[in-house]
């Protein structure tokens, strides 16, 4: 197994990495493919979860709002994790961070698989998503080794493996649900992260910090970024609402399936997450269109795409046909939306990119944990069409907003 990268070397200028050369190399696709199964593997093991929150919830004697709430620590986890960890990349070599990662997420699913209340789940799902700091670290670092004239693709390619991942994840666990025990599935997830820490330790390359700064000065900067950057705060905002009606979505969707008149188990719910699989495939596609014709007018439709899909939920969301195209329409949104703010923000300033990518998954996951709360209470108070409007009107806001700045931040 050969793979090639290119060493990162602190940039002459401000300007964009690898100008100060006449010709930047190109990033390996066997690093690439590397890269995107570091992200998947690593981000899918905080969405074992929710096929399974049904079959948690009945073995540990606990409520759905109790297990539903221990499942969105795991993104509140990853929202601190990703903003004390994440800006280390900056200045310090990203090797070692990156495995450090792994091997903490495979302690962590250790964690939860030998869970036995809410108290010990809900520390388990906080620690797992503190885990999961590598996986945008991964996503920079791939940004970081690739050409500019690649680099929306190879951020694709990876955004695509991370998605691929997660969606994977749901699948896996919801058809393992039906016939081992749910602990059993974190042992595995394990299990397989010990085998890709082997690979990682062998391949991935050192890299070089872009600057050198203290950990609270690292820190406090981030605020001056976000003030700096528009186009940072817009993606912020497109990606954190786009979020928030996804987790909205699959938070609830394992206690919509076993409600009449459906009464599926978690093996459906994986099979819809299986669905979604060709919307993450994608992923790569939509970098080069973002490389070709800017990602702005690509995050705009793919919102509208988005939007579509809550409708399509909240009409025909109790068939599983109905539910099967909009899975299938939502995560396309979902995922070309996520590629073009990416796409957007590792192109401002190469020596920022650890802390650009911290601002915007920060932000992105915060809006996550907001969409997760929200529909944990929708579906409480409301059922299954609270769940679908909840969630449209975050993607509203996010559309609106394009709209009305179309002019101010058009790429």
């Amino acid at each position: 197994m050969t793979m090639t990268t290119r060493q990162e070397t602190p940039p002459a200028s401000q300007g964009e990495e690898g100008n100060s050369a006449p010709s930047a190399p190109r990033l390996s696709k066997s690093m690439t493919l590397l890269l995107a199964t570091t992200v998947g593997m690593v981000v899918g093991n905080m969405y074992y979860m929710q096929p399974l929150l049904g079959l948690i919830a009945i073995d540990l004697g606990l409520t759905e709002g109790e297990v539903g709430s221990a499942a969105t620590l795991c993104l509140i986890g990853q929202s601190v994790g990703m903003l004390l960890v994440l800006p280390l990349g900056d200045i310090f070599n990203r090797r070692p961070l990156i495995l450090i990662s792994v091997f903490l997420s495979i302690c962590a699913l250790l964690f939860v698989g030998t869970s036995h209340g809410v108290v010990s789940l809900s520390l388990s799902c906080l620690a797992l998503g503190l885990a999961t700091t590598g996986t945008h670290m991964t996503i920079s670092l791939a940004a970081s080794l690739a050409s500019p004239e690649q680099r929306g693709q190879v951020v694709g390619t990876v955004v695509g493996g991370l998605l691929t991942g997660l969606l994977l994840c749901r699948t896996i666990s919801g058809f393992l649900g039906k016939l081992i025990d749910w602990q059993f599935i974190y042992f595995l997830a394990a299990g397989m992260l010990v085998c890709l820490f082997i690979l990682l330790w062998r391949y991935l390359p050192s890299t070089m910090p872009q600057i050198r700064m203290g950990y609270f000065r690292l820190l406090t900067s981030m605020w001056k970024i976000f003030r700096s950057e528009p186009v940072l705060r817009e993606s912020c905002l497109f990606g954190s609402m786009s979020m928030a009606a996804f987790c909205a979505f699959w938070m609830t969707l394992a206690f919509h399936l076993e409600r009449p008149p459906l009464n599926y188990g978690s093996d459906v719910a994986g099979l819809l997450g299986l669905l979604a699989i060709g919307g993450a495939i994608t992923a790569g596609m939509i970098g080069r269109l973002a490389d070709r014709f800017g990602a702005r007018p690509i995050i705009g439709l793919f919102q509208l795409f988005t939007l579509s899909s809550f409708g399509i939920f909240y009409l025909w969301g109790e068939t599983l046909l109905g539910l099967g195209i909009g899975v299938v329409v939502m995560d396309l949104g979902i995922q070309a939306v996520h590629v073009g703010n990416q796409s957007r923000i590792y192109s401002l300033a190469p020596e920022e990119r650890n802390r650009l990518g911290t601002i915007y998954i920060v932000t992105y996951f915060a809006g996550g944990s907001l969409g997760a709360a929200a529909s944990v209470w929708s579906w409480t108070h409301y059922g299954w069409s609270g769940v679908c409007i909840i969630s449209a009107l975050f993607l509203v806001v996010s559309i609106l907003y394009w709209g009305f700045t179309a002019q101010r931040y058009a790429d």
